[in-house]
């Protein structure tokens, strides 16, 4: 009965109890050992009890036992078993040796407990103990640790650090109030009022309170941001105080200077003319200086969302505005920059720029908008206007030939618009951009004079320079460049910009020198046709009656006087031909000629007027060369060049006559030749050439550079009003030692050249005058008595009128008058020439001459020369007269 109620006390026994023989095997289990190993009773008995162990075992654990049970002595210790299920546990093992009443060891009792729990417990405190341990000596804050009567117990590395405590120095609550301690204002604190006995003292934490200190060896005050709190026992009471605290000292330092940047940020937003803003995008708070209203026209809003600033922006921009400032902020930008049209309160559309500086969270998300709005309206009309003047300058620079520019007397930058370099001529690799470098373009001769009236200009008072000189091409010619400036100055006086204008007047200056020569020339041209009717006049007195006289038949000494009065008269007359053909008052008969052919026959004259050592080559295009010339004026303008070329080689040389086609386009010779195509006829020679101030001269009449006596003076006068009366020019280039060159310009002719261009006329029979009745009038008496004369011993009946009113009359009542022979210049209303164009309209079938010692009158030239009326030139013979009227009166 014993035995049984012992195995139900053992049974119900919560702990795991064994029993094992001597030799360790197991005799019996009760349930709380079975349900701890997960084993059946059946599983266990019979076995030892190492069967529990594991891999994890102690296996010294193992070794104290089995020496234990080998002595057969008591064992006290925690050993790791394994359930059946493989879960380790920890087992409190307590192990008896059971012995009979003779000593003998009978077997053993186990008692066994699980400790798991308090064992996984123990070593998680170990565990928090080391953590504790680990965030204590490295956390990147200090903590001091008191006692409640104010004992430093422990100190972390940090707080020593900032408390300036060497390692080996004792933290004693002593030493630490004695570092010094400074309230925020920077006043001493007193030691009540450190945070640990405030604590103390309210059993409340501390929270944020900033402390500074300034300890023997740190030269700074250092700043302590502090947090106090207790810790309470069971009982309610302070058990500990503990302190922890990080430093501030720069965010302190950045603290105060954002004060002084935030200060000053609002004293500069009140200087500026912009709208200074200040936007938080979680709150919607907006802050914008006084500016915001001269803007927009409205205070500032306190309030004021992203999206509801974008009103203010015109809605034709706001879109593409917003949806600018949207993406900026979703790829993180800090600054963006956006222009913007809105509504001005004083009316109409301005333009301003809005730059923002976008404030981002750790998440990256944006919390704040700082940014400052500029109004762009007046600049940005500015810049148009400055815009459409550079424009206008662009174009100005593109369509002028000049070249502008620009200076700044002060760094001598010198601008330059276009392309004016590359026009002037000038190596675009040596473009200048400095007056300095400018400079060396002039050439040397001028440069000295240029530079001395420029500096003066700049250095004085006056607002405008001008200049001509010469500057040096890339192909080493001078070209010749007229510089005008304004000069603009400063409130001193002193040069600030000089704006200019180079333009090249080499061919404009030419043109001009030829146009003063033809003025020059036209006016003695004029002159000469004025005295050449009256010598003429004179010549024909002394040369009629000279004839007169011969007729009689002379003594043989007074024939050789007259005919010398005769010769000198001749020449005298062949001089006035040469002055009336220089002043293009020569009346011409232009026919279409083909100047090649007209070349190749003149070519005997040529060579028969040059020296025997002297070679003559031709140069004749292949082409047709018409024109509309007078073929005797033609051939004796080319003798006439050919003389002078002759005369300009006395030792002999090369003459080179050249025929050509060319063109001469619009604005190139303006005022010299018209736009067109015409025939050049160039003669060169290798002569002795001229200086420029001889060459400028030669085609007035009577100069020459001959000795005297040998030479007029007016053979290239010929050439030259041969030329401008058949609507062409002469133009001459000369270089002393190498020769001249004259070049003839005649218009090239559309009609075609008759078939008998080029032959001679045959001659034929005059008929007699079958005692024609011929109408005179002349002014001039004795002019009038020779040629009365004249036409009474060809046979001819004279009737003299003493006007153009008397004329007129005779030929109403005098039918069979055959021809009226008119002076052009008559007294009274009429003039020959009007006397004449009367009496054909009255009398078509009437023959009409007109004679005049010179044809100043175009419109007579221009009847003459297209033969409306016959013509005979005073001086003229009788021969000469009579050869006239029978040719007159066979047509």
């Amino acid at each position: 009965m014993e035995k049984l109620f012992r195995r139900e006390v053992i049974e119900a026994i919560g702990h795991g109890v064994i029993f094992s023989d001597a030799e360790q095997l197991i005799t019996y289990a009760n349930g709380s050992f079975c349900e701890l190993t997960g084993y059946d009773r059946s599983e266990i008995v019979g076995r030892n009890c190492r069967f529990l162990q594991g891999p994890d075992t102690d296996p010294e654990t193992r070794v104290r036992i089995r020496k234990a049970l080998a002595a057969g002595q008591p064992f006290e210790g925690e050993i790791l078993n394994y359930r059946k299920d493989g879960k380790p546990f920890w087992n409190s093992l307590s192990i008896t040796p059971q012995r009979s009443k003779f000593g003998r060891l009978i077997g053993f009792v186990g008692i066994t407990r699980d400790i798991t729990e308090r064992k996984v417990q123990r070593q998680r405190n170990i565990q928090l103990e080391e953590q504790f341990r680990m965030i204590f000596e490295n956390i990147g804050a200090g903590v001091v640790v008191h006692a409640p009567d104010g004992r430093t117990e422990r100190v972390n590395p940090e707080a020593r650090r900032l408390l300036a405590l060497s390692s080996s120095a004792e933290a004693t609550a002593e030493n630490i109030r004695n570092l010094g301690y400074l309230r925020e204002d920077g006043e001493p604190m007193p030691i009540e009022e450190l945070p640990a006995r405030r604590v103390a003292a309210t059993r409340r934490p501390v929270r944020r309170m900033t402390v500074g200190l300034k300890p023997a060896d740190i030269p700074s005050i250092r700043w302590l941001n502090c947090n106090a709190f207790p810790i309470f026992g069971f009982g309610g009471e302070i058990t500990a105080i503990v302190v922890t605290f990080t430093d501030i000292t720069h965010q302190r330092h950045y603290k105060v200077e954002a004060q002084r940047g935030r200060e000053r940020f609002e004293l500069a937003s009140r200087a500026t003319n912009s709208l200074v803003f200040d936007m938080n995008l979680i709150t919607g708070e907006f802050w914008g200086n006084e500016n915001f209203l001269a803007v927009f026209g409205s205070e500032p809003p306190s309030r004021l969302t992203l999206v509801e600033s974008f009103e203010f922006v015109i809605e034709e921009d706001r879109e593409e505005y917003s949806a600018a400032l949207m993406g900026a902020i979703e790829r993180r930008e800090e600054r963006v920059a956006r222009e913007f049209r809105y509504l001005r309160p004083s009316g109409g559309v301005g333009v301003a720029q809005t730059e923002f500086m976008i404030h981002y969270d750790a998440a990256g998300e944006p919390f704040r908008i700082v940014g400052s709005t500029r109004d762009l309206t007046e600049l940005r009309r500015k810049e148009e206007r400055l815009a459409a003047s550079e424009e206008r300058l662009r174009i100005v620079a593109e369509l002028s030939s000049d070249m502008l520019w620009e200076l700044d007397p002060r760094t001598d930058l010198l601008w330059r618009a276009g392309d004016g370099v590359e026009r002037l001529g000038l190596d675009p690799s040596l473009a200048p951009y400095s007056g300095g470098i400018w400079h060396d373009f002039i050439i040397p001769e001028d440069r000295q004079r240029v530079v001395a009236s420029f500096c003066d200009a700049l250095e004085g008072t006056v607002d405008r320079w001008q200049e001509e000189y010469r500057i040096e091409r890339a192909d080493g010619s001078a070209l010749l460049v007229e510089d005008r400036a304004a000069i603009i100055r400063a409130s001193d006086g002193r040069a600030s910009r000089v704006v200019g204008a180079v333009r090249d007047i080499t061919e404009s200056r030419r043109l001009e020198d030829y146009i003063r020569e033809n003025q020059s020339l036209e006016a003695l041209g004029k002159l000469t046709g004025g005295v050449a009717h009256d010598f003429n006049n004179m010549l024909m007195i002394i040369m009629g009656n000279t004839e007169m006289l011969l007729e009689e038949e002379p003594r043989a000494d007074v024939r050789e006087l007259l005919e010398l009065i005769q010769n000198a008269a001749r020449n005298g007359a062949e001089l006035t031909s040469r002055l009336l053909s220089f002043a293009r008052q020569q009346p011409l008969a232009p026919q279409c000629l083909d100047i090649r052919n007209r070349i190749t026959q003149a070519a005997k004259l040529i060579r028969h007027a040059l020296a025997e050592n002297i070679t003559l080559e031709l140069d004749i295009a292949d082409t047709p060369l018409n024109a509309e010339v007078d073929p005797s004026q033609f051939d004796n303008a080319l003798v006439n060049l050919a003389v002078n070329a002759r005369d300009a080689m006395p030792d002999g040389g090369k003459v080179s006559l050249e025929a050509r086609a060319t063109s001469v386009e619009a604005g190139r010779l303006d005022g010299i030749l018209d736009p067109g195509e015409y025939v050049v006829i160039s003669l060169a020679d290798t002569g002795t050439g001229m200086e420029p101030e001889v060459a400028s001269r030669v085609f007035e009449p009577f100069f020459t550079t001959k000795p005297i006596g040998d030479g007029t003076g007016l053979g290239l006068s010929m050439v030259f009003g041969f030329a401008k009366q058949s609507g062409g020019h002469v133009f001459i280039d000369s270089t002393p030692g190498e020769g001249t060159r004259i070049d003839i310009y005649l218009p090239q002719s559309r009609q075609s050249v008759p078939a008998s261009e080029g032959t001679e006329p045959a001659e034929t029979a005059l008929p007699a005058s079958d005692r024609a009745r011929v109408l005179m009038l002349e002014n001039d008496e004795h002019i009038r008595r020779y040629v009365e004369r004249i036409l009474e011993t060809e046979g001819y009946v004279a009737i003299v009128a003493k006007d153009a009113k008397a004329a007129l009359d005779r030929l109403e009542h005098d039918p069979g008058i055959t021809l009226l022979f008119t002076e052009v210049s008559l007294a009274g209303d009429m003039n020959g020439l009007d006397l004449a164009q009367a009496a054909r309209e009255r009398f078509p079938a009437l023959k009409v001459l007109v004679t005049s010692g010179s044809a100043n009158e175009p419109m007579l030239r221009e009847k003459i020369e297209q033969r409306e009326f016959a013509w005979l030139p005073k001086p003229f013979s009788r021969r000469e007269l009579g050869e006239c009227l029978a040719e007159i009166l066979q047509e």
